[in-house]
């Protein structure tokens, strides 16, 4: 068994992007594009990191890989083959096979990748087996022998333009050392150079991603129209339905039930919940919850167990606890609600004095009227009750029923004035 060790060319500007984030970092299914070949290649890697070989944006892929990858740079971008005498400290240091590979084929696979390095010959490189490419157009992927690299690098003429792959290829021909051409299929030979390939990149992915979790014991209802990215995990019995956007490290729990129209970024639900039209970042939702529609869960929202939360609610850096309801048209920020707490119609926590930010602390089996805005910072105590209508202002005892809105007072005989006055009618 050869030992293997990967380098990743992660030079390129990707003008042809348009961007201005650099190409190996632009995101596709949730990831940046280099990522999803640093999966396919990572179990291939015998020993320490892959290095990867950047240019004028190594600061920004060293703070996003960090310690997971070793870094080079290449100064004058000259082809894969200027990063390759680049890379020659490295490269001297290894054994065995380099594989080197382009940041712009996120379609590989790491079974792609093992035929790649398995063959017993000094050079081997990817060609498209079939499809729309020409059968001389050569995928950004090669294998090199270590220990003949090295020399034959040193030893080419560095042209104007730099070495290309085709001259480190002719030179192991040269030489006399077998070359070997090894056939991919179409799909994953896709090169993205431009947002265009970028889309036609992440349709496939998504299908495989969708694909994976139907296998796992996931129903879809229509997998052509939902979205979900690299790094969700969905557990079994789950049924997603149309329209469902499921983005960054998402956890869905068994049994969740997603119907059309929501997003869901970094958020984990629990168990048997039901959600339509959610909108959720960076939220937690325990189990039996049932959402929506037209629910924003905003970050630091936290629903404990056999929570409802109705139709146009807003939750916001909030705990919500066990089996309490939000029904409809309320806005929860910066609180902590009880257990088994009922909020009516229109309750607004009012936590923002144009200042500072307050919280609002209401005690388990509260009852919360309709129209009642607490204004922040107030606690509600347990088992209290607030009239509908209430502006809230001051701590509510436990068990004590807060009144707070104006007297009402009735004038008889005004309108049939107010009309007169008008002109509507004579007197």
């Amino acid at each position: 068994m050869h030992t293997v060790s990967v380098i990743l060319l992660a030079a390129g500007e990707g003008k042809r992007m348009c961007s201005a984030v650099p190409k190996p970092l632009m995101p596709l299914c949730g990831v940046p594009m280099m990522s999803h070949v640093l999966k396919a290649a990572k179990a291939l890697q015998t020993e320490g990191v892959p290095l990867a070989v950047a240019g004028n944006n190594a600061e920004e892929i060293k703070a996003h890989y960090g310690g997971r990858l070793a870094y080079c740079a290449q100064g004058e971008q000259k082809g894969p083959g200027g990063a390759l005498l680049a890379a020659l400290p490295y490269i001297k240091r290894q054994g065995g096979k380099i594989l080197v590979l382009g940041c712009d084929i996120p379609l590989v696979r790491e079974e792609t990748l093992k035929a790649l390095v398995s063959p017993d010959c000094a050079a081997a490189f990817l060609i498209p087996a079939a499809g729309e490419y020409a059968p001389e157009v050569r995928v950004n992927a090669w294998c090199f022998s270590a220990d003949r690299l090295p020399e034959l690098l040193e030893a080419l003429p560095a042209a104007a333009s730099g070495l290309s792959m085709q001259d480190i290829m002719d030179a192991f021909r040269k030489a006399g050392h077998t070359v070997q051409a090894v056939p991919i299929e179409a799909e994953e030979a896709v090169c993205v150079t431009d947002r265009v390939r970028l889309s036609e990149a992440a349709a496939v992915l998504r299908r495989r991603i969708n694909r994976a979790h139907m296998l796992a014991g996931v129903t879809m209802i229509d997998p052509e129209h939902t979205y979900i990215d690299a790094g969700v995990k969905i557990g079994r019995d789950c049924t997603i339905y149309p329209g469902v956007v499921l983005e960054g490290n998402t956890v869905i729990g068994e049994g969740t039930a997603l119907y059309p129209a929501c997003r869901i970024a970094d958020s984990q639900f629990g168990k048997g919940c039901a959600a339509q039209g959610v909108v959720a970042k960076d939220a937690v939702v325990g189990d039996n919850v049932t959402l929506g529609p037209y629910v924003n869960l905003r970050p630091g929202a936290n629903l404990g167990n056999n929570c409802k939360v109705g139709n146009y609610i807003e939750v916001k850096n909030s705990n919500v606890g066990e089996g309490s309801k939000l029904p409809h048209l309320s806005y929860i920020g910066d609180g902590d609600v009880g257990r088994h707490v009922n909020l009516g119609c229109g309750t607004v926590f009012v936590n923002y004095d144009g200042y500072k930010k307050h919280r609002t602390v209401i005690g388990d089996n509260a009852f919360i009227g309709c129209h009642t805005s607490l204004v922040a910072p107030v606690t509600v105590g347990e088992g209290a009750f607030t009239a509908a209508g209430s502006v809230i202002t001051e701590e509510v005892p436990a068990g004590a029923l807060a009144v707070a809105r104006a007297k009402q007072v009735n004038k008889p005989g005004y309108v049939a004035k107010l009309r007169v006055k008008r002109g509507e009618v004579k007197e």
